[in-house]
C-alpha cells in the first residue's frame, strides 16, 4: 500500500533533484525525506532514484512510476475537495505562510478573528522571510516583495508606500540630511531581497522624477522586517521602511523615527496573496475573502 507522504516526497525530489530543497518545501528533515523514498522503494521492490554528484534523478523505473504517483496524489486531492464542498460550515486545518514583516499587523488580527468566528477551524502559521521559504503544502501565503516563479496562483493585494527613515538619535549624531546626494555618505541598513545585489535604488520626486542612488554596502543585512526596523531604531543607519509599519510604531514611540527627505518616495513594496489553483475548500475561500477585506479596511 502506498503512503501518501512517500508519494509526495518522491514527486518533490524528482521535480527539484535535490533533497535539501524538497525537505524545505515539504517542511521535513532530509533524513525523513530519505526514509520516505526508501520506504516507497521497498514497497515497489526496486530502486526508483539514482544519485549523481549532489543531485538525485529518477531512474527508468522512477520515470515510469512518476505519472502514476502524480495521478494518485491528484485523485486524493480531488476527493478531499469533494468532501469539503459537502460541508456547510468552515472546518478543518489551514496552513498559512506569513511574511515576517506582517507578524504584528492587520493580518494577525484577522487570523484571530477567523478562529473566533469559526471554532471548528484550525490554523498553522509559519514565517516566510524569503520566497524559497514557502512550503509546498501551504493553503494561503501573504508575501511582500517580488515573486520568483512558484506553483501558486498570485493576487496582488496592493503596494505599500515606503520612505527613507532614520532614528532621531542617528540624525542628532550625524546631522540632518538635506540633499539626495548626501544619502550616499551615510550608513545603511539594507533589506537584502528588497534592494538586490547591486545596492542601487531609485527614489521618486513629483517634480524631479526618478533619481538613482548607490547606497554604501551595509555592514548589516537582513531579510527580517522586524529586525530591519530594530536596526534603524538602534542607530545602525538609515533605511527604507513601509509607512504603515512606521505608523504602528509611532503610536507607542512618537517622534523617534524621522522621515528623511520626505518629498522623495522610495520604491513601493508589493503585497501578494498566494494560494492553490483550481477549486478551493470553503475554509480557504472564506479566509482569502476576509484577508482581502481586512487589508482594504487597514488602508
Amino acid at each position: 500500500m502506498y503512503d501518501l507522504n512517500d508519494l509526495k516526497s518522491f514527486v518533490s525530489v524528482v521535480e527539484t533533484g535535490n533533497l535539501s530543497s524538497s525537505a524545505k518545501h515539504l517542511g521535513v528533515s532530509k533524513s525523513t525525506l530519505s526514509r520516505r523514498i526508501s520506504h516507497l522503494e521497498e514497497v515497489m521492490r526496486q530502486p526508483l532514484m539514482r544519485r549523481q554528484a549532489n543531485k538525485m534523478f529518477a531512474n527508468d523505473a522512477g520515470k515510469a512510476f512518476l505519472p502514476y504517483a502524480k495521478s494518485i496524489l491528484d485523485t486524493v486531492l480531488r476527493a478531499h475537495r469533494t468532501v469539503d464542498e459537502l460541508k456547510e460550515t468552515v472546518t478543518g486545518r489551514l496552513t498559512v505562510g506569513l511574511f515576517s514583516g506582517l507578524s504584528r499587523s492587520w493580518a494577525t488580527r484577522e487570523l484571530f478573528r477567523f478562529l473566533d468566528d469559526f471554532p471548528e477551524a484550525q490554523i498553522d502559521v509559519y514565517t516566510v522571510t524569503d520566497f524559497q521559504d514557502i512550503r509546498e503544502q501551504t493553503d494561503v501565503v501573504l508575501y511582500m516583495g517580488e515573486l520568483r516563479g512558484g506553483t501558486f496562483k498570485s493576487e496582488l493585494l496592493g503596494e505599500l508606500d515606503c520612505g527613507v527613515y532614520a532614528h532621531k538619535r542617528y540624525l542628532d549624531q550625524h546631522g540632518p540630511i538635506d540633499t539626495i546626494e548626501a544619502l550616499e555618505e551615510h550608513d545603511w541598513v539594507n533589506l537584502h531581497n528588497f534592494f538586490g545585489n547591486d545596492q542601487m535604488s531609485a527614489l521618486f520626486h513629483p517634480e524631479h522624477g526618478y533619481k538613482e542612488i548607490r547606497m554604501p554596502r551595509s555592514r548589516l543585512t537582513t531579510d527580517l522586517m522586524g529586525f530591519h526596523l530594530d536596526c534603524i531604531v538602534h542607530g545602525r543607519g538609515i533605511g527604507i521602511l513601509p509607512e504603515d509599519m512606521v505608523a504602528r510604531r509611532e503610536e507607542f514611540h512618537p517622534g523617534e523615527l524621522i522621515r528623511v527627505l520626505p518629498e522623495w518616495q522610495a520604491p513601493k513594496l508589493p503585497l501578494y496573496l498566494l494560494y492553490a489553483f483550481g477549486h478551493l475548500p470553503k475554509r480557504n475561500q472564506v479566509l482569502l475573502t476576509r484577508l482581502k477585506n481586512a487589508y482594504s479596511n487597514s488602508k
